[in-house]
């Protein structure tokens, strides 16, 4: 089995404020990622109201430790290692092999929970990963491309060694791959938090005071226009994942130019999604209660006063798929929201702003 290695975008998206931003990069169609940082939470929330019943609501964690993992590795690796590194990551061919076997869930599980440790609470291996054959049963072979598990499971102590070797990686590429944040234009970092926490606030009802705060730059892959995309969660996100605890994470697009939120995502990891099938797709179809609770969101979540021309489904054949149902709001000077659903409860996943062209 092959896997892509680590690219030099993660590095510099690991290593530019927090190690844990490269979770911007899970966001469909934003790209060119150039800064990320993490931020202290929003400190003014006002009033929580909840605008539905079905609006999901993160539980608040307490504050964050903070990371010593970029201070620690500028100490301790060498200049050897980080050649090494570049010696490896420059070969015409890097996909990485995996031999053996793959990782098991429990061990996925574990190496989720490891890792936060390893970046917020100060924990290290003993030993660093071995990058030979021979070395130790669980190795990663730099001259083959090959990650070798062995017949057992594996220990805490050689899943902080992997860890420790990726966050190694990460950090060599960092200093190699050194870029200069993009102007923010017409929007601060500031601003651009406090409105979407106000997104988040108005739309799906969740104060995110008391969030780990995530920020980068970038821009939407069609139209090409200069972004900040803004991530609420709560902190240590692998450790819950790792319990299987359940979690929201909310993700605000805001475009720099226009100062406008176009994106707003609540998402859960242990949500399940049911695929629609035929005979469902029928039914949705002759189902005016999704169009409505669509509409209901743009007008009373959102406060949008423009008059609504149209509504209707849209992306079917893929949102099906998905087990979701998006449907298109159109206002009266050709704006449009669209609003993508869960089946079968219709809670809101992310409702989405486009702006009407202008005219030529």
């Amino acid at each position: 089995m092959k896997n892509n290695k680590i690219s030099a975008t993660l590095a510099v998206l690991l290593f530019s404020g927090s190690v844990l931003a490269v979770s911007a990069m899970a966001v469909p169609g934003f790209v060119n990622t150039t800064d990320a940082k993490s931020i202290p939470a929003v400190q003014d929330s006002g009033n929580l109201t909840l605008t539905s019943s079905k609006a999901p609501v993160l539980k608040v964690e307490a504050e964050a430790p903070v990371s010593t993992v970029n201070r620690d590795l500028e100490q301790v690796m060498t200049q050897e290692e980080m050649q090494q590194i570049y010696d490896f990551v420059d070969k015409p061919n890097n996909e990485i092999i995996t031999s053996g076997r793959e990782m098991t869930k429990d061990e996925m599980n574990r190496r989720l929970i490891l890792e936060d440790q390893y970046v917020y609470d100060g924990l290290r291996p003993k030993q660093l990963f071995a990058l030979k054959s021979g070395q130790a049963e669980f190795y990663f072979d730099l001259e083959k491309n090959t990650l070798k598990y062995p017949n057992r499971t594996l220990t805490d102590e050689e899943l902080l060694q992997f860890i420790d070797w990726y966050y190694r990686e990460a950090y060599a590429l960092s200093k190699r791959n050194i870029v200069t944040p993009p102007d923010s234009g017409n929007l601060s970092q500031i601003d651009a938090v406090a409105m979407a926490a106000s997104s988040v606030r108005k739309i799906f009802g969740a104060d995110v005071s008391k969030l780990e705060v995530k920020t980068s730059q970038g821009e939407f892959m069609l139209s090409k226009k200069k972004t900040w995309m803004v991530i609420f969660s709560p902190y240590k996100t692998n450790t819950l994942r790792g319990q299987g605890k359940e979690f929201w994470q909310y993700t605000v697009i805001i475009d720099t130019s226009t100062r406008t939120v176009v994106d707003t995502t609540a998402a859960n990891f242990s949500l399940t999604r049911t695929p629609i099938n035929a005979e469902a797709a029928i039914a949705i179809q002759k189902d005016a209660t999704w169009i409505n609770e669509a509409i209901k969101i743009v007008t009373d979540r959102q406060g949008e006063t423009r008059k609504i021309v149209m509504a209707s489904l849209t992306d079917t054949d893929v949102n099906n798929k998905r087990g979701m149902v998006a449907v298109k709001v159109v206002l009266e000077d050709g704006s449009s929201y669209t609003a993508e659903l869960r089946y079968p409860d219709q809670t809101l996943r992310c409702l989405i702003y486009e702006e009407a062209e202008a005219a030529k």
